[in-house]
């Protein structure tokens, strides 16, 4: 067990998620800048972010509550956390910018270092997602693993009056950053899923049915066997469905857009266009960019999975699409799939048969 001298005390990330009633603690810079603020500017420079984070929450919890501690700080809880701490790290940003501004230094300068702040933030958690999007590493499963739809879903709602908060800076740098960040969380979270609801309790066992020696219950004006019967009838419907062909699970991302299309459908019927609007403009671009992958990975992942591991067979073939032999397998494809199956196996069992000779 560790000294406790060496146990590093873990951050506070919800400092400015409250509303202030008391002025700041102000900042003597008249002989130069803090040197509390240029350490965790320091620290910042290193990439040391925890440490950042630490220093800049000692310094809110003193009541220096500064524009410039507010990118440190809450970059710390996103480095930290990661997609769970978007809620409590857009409603702080928010809070910061409307309800507790008048509560903020410094006096002198405070428009300016707001901006040049928060633009780093959200340009640092635009550039760190795209980092790890394209690693596809821990740190990215991490952020795809159940758990973290919810809190993106819920950081997302916060956007636009985030956006509209940001207009008090009076540029619209942070703006565009902010649009930027939450169209890479968009695109992020299609492929985080949803945990999944809570199990009911299962009701107890049914009793056993009742033996060939119960005929008078049985008897019974039938009434049993009234009753028995809905569950035979479920359980042929369910034979019948297995029988018309394979069912394909239902991914979270296609989960959500059925939501979606059945939300816009009940906005529609009760005129209520103005959230209709909202849902078409976001149903219309998923289906621009429609990407079956994320949607039904399950239908695809006995095709990538063959084709990953015969690759080295397949890819040969790829190089002569343009003779006869290929051009005919692929017109007969394309016009009867049963009889170019056919046709495959007899040249298989024929080429078979000729190695084998």
């Amino acid at each position: 067990m560790g000294s406790p001298a060496l146990v590093v005390e873990a951050v506070d990330f919800t400092l400015l998620d409250t509303q202030f009633t008391s002025a700041p603690v102000p900042l003597d810079e008249s002989e130069g800048p803090d040197p509390r603020l240029e350490a965790i500017t320091g620290l910042v420079a290193k990439s040391e972010y925890a440490d950042a984070a630490r220093a800049a929450s000692t310094l809110l919890r003193e009541g220096v509550r500064d524009v410039r501690l507010v990118g440190p700080y809450l970059f710390g809880h996103f480095f930290a956390d990661g997609m769970k701490a978007l809620p409590v790290l857009f409603r702080s940003l928010k809070r910061t910018l409307t309800e507790n501004w008048d509560f903020f230094g410094p006096v002198e300068k405070k428009l300016v270092f707001a901006d040049t702040g928060l633009r780093w933030l959200l340009k640092m958690m635009g550039k760190h997602l795209e980092h790890h999007s394209r690693l596809k590493d821990a740190q990215w499963q991490a952020w795809c693993a159940p758990g973290n739809r919810e809190p993106i879903e819920e950081a997302l709602a916060l956007g636009d009056p985030l956006i509209a908060a940001l207009a008090i800076l009076q540029k619209g740098a942070c703006m565009d950053a902010m649009r930027t960040l939450l169209g890479s969380l968009r695109s992020h979270a299609q492929g985080v899923p949803f945990l999944p609801p809570p199990e009911e309790p299962q009701p107890d066992s049914p009793t056993l049915a009742a033996g060939p020696d119960d005929d008078e219950e049985e008897d019974d004006d039938g009434e049993e066997e009234e009753e028995a019967r809905p569950a035979r009838v479920k359980k042929a419907a369910r034979a019948e469905s297995r029988d018309t062909g394979p069912s394909v699970p239902m991914s979270p991302a296609l989960a959500q857009l059925v939501r979606k299309l059945s939300a816009f459908e009940a906005l529609v019927e009760r005129e209520d266009y103005a959230k209709a609007s909202v849902i078409a403009v976001d149903v219309l671009a998923t289906v621009e960019r429609f990407d079956p992958r994320v949607y039904l990975p399950q239908l695809f992942s006995g095709f990538f999975n063959g084709l990953a591991q015969h690759a080295e067979a397949i890819e040969p073939m790829l190089h002569n699409t343009e003779t006869l032999s290929f051009r005919a397998m692929d017109q007969l494809y394309r016009v009867d799939l049963d009889a170019f199956l056919v046709a495959q196996q007899r040249q298989a069992r024929s080429g078979g048969s000729e190695y084998d000779e």
